[in-house]
């Protein structure tokens, strides 16, 4: 019984627009980019809004141990905010700042 499958052009190289094309490249790696820098953007924002809202939880804070926990875990936010600063400016982004609305649902009630 004979195949019925098509015999290819062994000649033909890799055809434009089928996904190996290598055009598609830089518009991957661009798309790439953009989707780490906007990941990059709400962890910042997000830390952000972390040094505005702990020290209002250190002030309503019932026991020494959560201020104390808070105090450090306020350090440590102060240090991730300078590493993400550092990468945007390895990165050559300056514009950083963006809005992350889940965090603004947590801090509204602390005011």
């Amino acid at each position: 019984m004979k195949s019925t499958a098509t015999k290819t052009d062994k000649k033909r190289g890799p055809q434009e627009g089928k996904g190996n094309s290598e055009l598609a490249a830089p518009e991957r790696n661009e798309g790439c980019r953009n989707i780490f820098v906007d990941e990059l953007k709400e962890i910042y924002f997000a830390e952000k809004a972390l040094i505005i809202s702990i020290p209002i939880m250190i002030k309503k804070a019932a026991t020494k141990e959560l201020v104390d926990s808070l105090k450090t875990h306020y350090e440590f936010t102060k240090e991730h905010i300078k590493r993400l600063e550092a990468i945007f400016s390895s990165i050559g982004e300056s514009e950083i700042v963006s809005k992350y609305e889940a965090m603004y649902g947590l801090i509204k009630p602390l005011k």
